[in-house]
């Protein structure tokens, strides 16, 4: 046996040792056989595109960040943005510094040059760049400061830059002296890059000659423009080459594209005194395009797998490494479309282009992949030479009949396809999806697609209404369908089921978005850019849905990964991430039917083509369901078409017949189920309700053409029809739900709703139907639901009683010292921990009795109604106490009774947020009862005796809830919070909804009507301040009980002050901040704090001697808070710091609104002092999120700075000055923080 394998049979012992499980794979699997798995499990890499993210990949499901079938993530992804943020943000930020740097010292240099003499500007230039250059020198060869060294040379090279255009621009030196002085600039530019050993030195140079190239065409015309940027390309490569740079490689192929795609697409510009002119030969663009995209095309193939910045940055971004090739051919295509789009009117010419691009760009990739560069740079070559002679001879002598772009377009492509397609298994997947997106794209900017004349309204040049363009893409979507389904690929799939839909919705987008701005600046509106007509779009998606089944039926498993890398882990995004929302099922619905509704608005469809397509969406996703093929959650399925359809109707009525659709979707999945799941029968009741709801009310909606085509019965008539069919399915399989509630009461909103309608529209037949529905269904709901629930309720008590039982004579019964664990106990105790109205107990019963409750559901149920019911009569009629008051007697009777009930069968009523069910029902139900008189028309806000019903009602319901309950301390700050809560949501409720209520902050409870003013305020007080009292009491008993003191009596305080006119507000507050400080509850003091100045607002109504001071306190007190954070530095509190760091924000920001301050210097002052601040305290007590603050605090600075004060900060002395300060504080705080990163980084 070799040393190896006795190293390795010594590690095999220690892994087995060590393991917390015995895998028997690991003992019956030989080494090979996990190598073959591990090797067949590889996916192909594809070195031209790279390590980048698709969200169409598909990995083992076991990996981290893949969604699986379901739609859900069993591991998160190891690296996703907030992970990588979180774990790399420090060296960002000082990134972020570093450019920040070097943009406000050119900044710096230009208001150097502009704001003084010449002689002083160009001292003052000549030592700013000597400065940097020495510290250059000092800092490059440190490790922890290089990055800060590299920058102050970049800003020195960026000084001169600007000092030569300048000595120009004052008439030191001619034109022509100053493109030598750029060129000798570039010289030392690269030497400095050279010297140093940096990329980053040397990027500029390429920028530079490329615009010394461009402006030499001012002297030389387009000629010499066209062969100085090529000699510039030439030059930047070669600067690539010879320092076998990725980088530079990679900016060189960007640049010179974007370039010459800037030269193609504007009417020229000027660069200080350097004039850049547009090429407007056609010729002459075509051929430097060919040469410059050929030179770039072999670039990206020779550095195809070299380290660049372009892929760091998405490395960085966490959306994977993109190879070179990919990264810097996609920035080069961009210019070269630039080119193509400023030549779109010549069709021949622009394909002629396109042709160039895919013939270069292909080809490299084919080299990247591995084919011989012989192979494919042969027929390319003898083809372009050819085409190229041909171009340019019958340019100048017409020697054909046939255009000579198109031509050379034509046989192009066919050439480009036969290279392409004869070694197209070295084509991956990835190329392909996003070959087919960049085709899409060139087909929508090439083919016109106008009004044809069946459809022009007025002025219109006859179209085909998009039937060529959509004819196109059909094919298009063909092929990536039978692509898909030929290799197996997601990506192919994916870009199948989204392609058709999106790309409509973006084209209609950015044309709305060109509309608005032409006319916002006093143009001409130029109507649609593309016209797509009804029947033409109608066939398009049609075609578009059946390729969508059919990719989805075979490969609908596959998901969409755009959750496994963008998302974090935080709960919001998890339940994105889980909810298969981004699952090719589930897009294959939420997208088109979005996409349908997008298009209906701008004229897409009539009315029956709307029915057609919509019809036909739902039917596959409906067969599918039932077929068991879909993927996904039939409940959201059903709520997302209900959701679509009821938009629809609102926009376009057609009533009848989206109610039609959605009841047989409904009526198919109510058949399907047998009862297990409630929610489906919950949801499809519910939603049928909705659009009867919409017929009900009066509006005026957007008639489609043809809508006098679809054949009407009476919307009555349908929906009793709709309404009887469902509740006849629900009640034939509610005796199997055990949950009884959600659905039930979804039936009976239905039958009401349907009774509303039928009442309006209806014949009395259709009423007396429609009354018969609701009565039978609810005799049996209560003949056959509350029993059967009471009896189950009894045996499942009965049962844990038992299992008591057997749990104490377990125990009684160990054996010596030795007791039994059981996890079931544990659970239930951490349960009673969580939830507020229980105490904690070691009783086994009373453990195992925990969810033990009854819930009464007909008694739940009339409540419902009833408070429904009056909330209605309330809403029509207008504030009614008598309503109020005999509605809130009768749901006590009801409330006393449930409790009673409950009692006998020695059951407990369940719970909602603390307290029992049905008085928390009560209580919403009285304040929306309240809130709905007064937003009656008529009512007025300045009436509130209701309000005092309201508040003693709720009060009762409160004091009602602590009868016969045990654990009173935490029970009765249940029953405050929820009579202080519930009030505050119909306070701001009331307030948003058309001022129904007076608004927090702006009652003065002294001026008004005796009753129905005064009075009510005054109970309200009152009962405010007896709370308050009551928390300060039961506080004092926690702290003779020796319990943990309150944690949420801040949320308490905030409540009060917002219901409060002043004084249980003040009084709550300074009983809180007391009890935080001497508690060291932080968070809970930052919140109360800055409450203090609403409470004065508050006092201020009916106190006149407050009202001229808040506004001063509150900048005053923001101060005082800012000084507060500093001293936690030498005290060494660091636990009060974000506490006052996040006040002091709050009341600053507030500060210089109120007083107006914002309008002067001050602003600048008081952000850039607190950004200064912050940030030297995060860097101080090494916390990341303090030194993101204060860069924040310094953009907010500037930008408010320059949008408000305007004209005043652009003074070229008011502008120098405040440059210098911001230079000074980056250089400040990037000395400090890269100084000390090894530090930084490990906070």
């Amino acid at each position: 046996m070799s040393a190896d394998d006795s190293d390795d049979n010594i590690i095999r012992r220690r892994e087995f040792k060590i393991s917390d499980s015995i895998q028997l794979e690991d003992i019956l699997i030989q080494d090979d056989a996990i190598k073959e798995t591990v090797v067949s499990e590889k996916n192909e890499i594809d070195e031209a595109i790279g390590d980048i993210f698709d969200p169409f990949s598909q990995d083992n499901e076991n990996l981290p960040g893949i969604v699986k079938k379901d739609g859900t993530v069993e591991t998160s992804p190891e690296t996703d943005v907030v992970t990588n943020l979180a774990k790399e943000g420090e060296r960002k930020v000082n990134w972020i510094l570093m450019a920040s740097m070097i943009v406000i010292f050119s900044a710096l240099g230009i208001v150097v040059g502009t704001a003084l003499d010449p002689m002083l500007a160009i001292i003052l230039l000549i030592g700013l760049a000597l400065f940097g250059f020495w510290l250059g020198e000092l800092w490059i060869p440190k490790n922890n400061l290089n990055l800060l060294g590299v920058t102050w040379v970049i800003i020195s090279m960026k000084v001169l830059y600007g000092l030569a255009i300048e000595l120009q621009r004052w008439d030191f030196i001619t034109i022509e002296i100053l493109g030598l002085f750029l060129l000798a600039l570039v010289g030392l530019n690269v030497y400095a890059s050279y010297r140093h050993n940096s990329d980053a030195i040397a990027a500029q140079s390429t920028l530079i000659l490329l615009v010394i190239g461009s402006a030499t065409g001012y002297s030389f015309g387009e000629i010499g423009i066209a062969l100085m940027i090529l000699l510039a390309t030439i030059l930047v490569h070669g600067l690539a080459i010879h320092r076998k740079s990725g980088n530079l490689a990679a900016l060189g192929i960007a640049s010179t594209n974007l370039w010459i795609g800037m030269h193609a697409l504007t009417s020229g510009f000027s660069i200080g005194s350097l004039t850049i002119l547009p090429l407007e030969t056609r010729l002459l663009l075509f051929i430097l395009i060919m040469i410059i995209t050929g030179i770039n095309a072999s670039m990206a193939a020779k550095f195809a797998r070299d380290e660049n910045w372009f892929s760091k940055a998405f490395e960085a971004l966490g959306l994977g490494k993109p190879g070179l090739w990919g990264v810097s051919i996609s920035l080069g295509m961009v210019g070269a479309l630039m080119a193509v789009g400023a030549n779109r009117e010549e069709l021949g010419y622009a394909i002629g282009l396109i042709s160039i691009l895919v013939s270069s760009f292909g080809g490299s990739y084919l080299v990247v992949r591995g084919v011989s560069t012989k192979r494919v740079v042969q027929p390319l070559l003898i083809s372009g030479i050819f085409l190229t002679i041909l171009l340019v001879t019958n340019e100048s002598w017409r020697m054909l009949p046939f255009d000579s772009y198109e031509l050379f377009a034509v046989l192009g492509i066919i050439v480009t396809a036969f290279v392409m397609l004869r070694d197209q298994k070295s084509v991956t997947d990835r190329v392909l999806w996003t070959g087919s997106v960049a085709i899409l794209m060139l087909l929508v900017i090439m083919i016109p697609a106008e009004p044809s004349d069946n459809f022009c309204i007025s002025n219109c040049q006859a179209g085909d209404g998009g039937f060529l363009l959509l004819s196109a893409l059909t094919f298009i979507h063909i092929g990536t369908a039978i692509l898909a389904i030929k290799r197996e690929a997601p990506a192919l799939a994916g870009v199948t089921v989204i392609l058709p839909w999106s790309w409509v919705i973006i084209e209609e987008i950015l044309e709305e978005s060109i509309r608005t701005l032409i006319v916002a600046n006093s143009g001409t509106d130029p109507g649609s850019i593309i016209h797509l007509e009804p029947f033409p779009l109608f066939g398009y998606f049609a075609i578009a849905s059946i390729l969508m089944a059919i990719v989805n039926f075979k490969l609908g498993k596959n998901g969409v990964n755009l959750a496994s890398k963008f998302l974090g882990v935080t709960e919001v995004s998890a339940s994105i991430r889980d909810s298969g929302l981004l699952q090719l099922w589930s897009i294959g619905l939420w997208l088109p039917i979005t996409t349908i509704i997008f298009m209906a608005k701008f004229g897409g469809f009539t009315a029956l083509t709307l029915l057609g397509i919509y019809t036909l969406i739902v039917i596959i996703h409906m067969i599918s369901e039932l077929t068991e093929k879909r993927i996904g959650n039939a409940s959201i399925m059903l709520a997302t078409i209900s959701s679509g359809l009821l938009i629809l109707q609102w926009q376009y009525g057609i009533e009848e017949g989206f109610m039609v659709i959605y009841s047989i979707v409904a009526m198919a999945l109510l058949i399907r189920n047998n009862g297990s799941n409630e929610v489906i029968y919950s949801i499809g009741m519910s939603l049928l309700a909705v659009p009867m709801l919409i017929s009900l009310v009066a509006r005026k909606s957007n008639e489609l053409i043809d809508t006098e085509l679809i054949p009407s019965l009476g919307i009555t008539k349908i929906s009793i029809l709709c309404t009887a069919i469902l509740v006849i399915i629900y009640l034939s399989k509610a005796a199997k739900m055990e949950k009884l509630l959600s659905p039930a009461l979804a039936s009976l909103w239905l039958l009401t709703v349907n009774i509303a309608l039928v009442y309006k529209e209806g014949e009395f037949y259709e009423i007396i139907i429609a009354l018969a529905m609701f009565a039978v269904s609810t005799i049996w709901l209560v003949g056959n639901g509350e029993v059967r629930r009471e009896i189950k309720s009894i045996t499942k008590k009965n049962s844990l009683k038992e299992l008591a039982k057997e749990e104490s004579i377990e125990k009684n019964i160990s054996i010596g010292n030795v007791t039994g664990f059981n996890p079931q106990l544990v659970e239930l105790k951490n349960k009673r921990k969580k939830r507020r109205e229980m105490e904690e107990t070691e009783n086994i019963e009373d453990l195992y009795l925990t969810d033990a409750t009854h819930k009464p559901v007909i008694i739940i149920l009339v409540l419902g109604l009833v408070i429904v019911s009056s909330a209605i009569i309330s809403f029509i009629g207008g504030t009614n106490h008598l309503v109020l008051l005999s509605t809130g007697i009768f749901i006590s009777i009801l409330v006393l009774v449930a409790r009673e009930r409950t009692k006998n069968l020695e059951l407990e009523l369940p719970h909602f947020l603390g307290i029992e069910m049905p008085i928390a029902i009560s209580i919403g139900g009285i304040i929306l009862i309240q809130v709905s008189g007064h937003l009656a028309a008529g009512s007025s806000n300045l009436e509130l005796l209701d309000m005092a019903i309201m508040v003693l009602l709720v009060m009762s319901f409160c004091i009602i809830s602590l009868i016969n309950q045990r654990n009173l301390l935490d029970r009765i700050l249940i029953a405050i919070d929820w009579f202080i809560i519930p009030i505050l949501i119909g306070r701001i409720v009331g307030t948003i909804l058309y001022e129904s209520l007076p608004a927090p902050f702006t009652v003065n409870p002294t001026k008004g009507d005796q009753i129905e003013w005064i009075l009510p305020w005054t109970i309200l007080e009152i009962l405010l301040i007896l709370s308050i009292i009551i928390i300060a009491w039961i506080e004092t008993k926690k702290l003779e009980k020796k319990k943990e003191p309150t944690t949420n009596n801040s949320l308490r305080a905030l409540a009060i002050v917002f219901i409060s006119t002043g004084p249980a507000g003040f009084l709550a507050l300074i009983l809180v901040i007391y009890h935080t400080i001497k508690n060291q509850q932080t968070v809970e003091f930052g919140l109360v704090m800055p409450t203090i100045l609403l409470s004065m607002v508050s006092l201020s109504n009916w106190i006149d001697s407050l009202k001229g001071i808040i506004d001063e306190l509150t900048l005053i007190l923001g101060g005082i808070v800012l000084i507060l954070c500093i001293l936690t530095v030498p005290f060494k509190k660091e636990e009060w710091t974000m506490t006052l760091v996040t006040d002091s924000h709050l009341l600053l920001y507030s500060g210089l609104l109120l007083t107006g301050a914002f309008t002067t210097l001050y602003l600048p002052i008081v952000l850039i002092s607190l950004s200064t601040t912050v940030w030297i305290i995060g860097i101080m007590q090494l916390r990341r999120i303090l030194r993101i603050l204060g860069l924040f605090d310094l953009i907010i600075a500037i930008l408010a700075s320059l949008m408000i004060l305007g004209a005043k900060m652009l003074e070229p002395t008011t502008l120098l000055i405040s440059l210098i300060v911001l230079a000074v504080e980056l250089g400040l705080v990037a000395w400090l923080s890269l100084s000390n990163e090894d530090e930084i980084v490990k906070d």
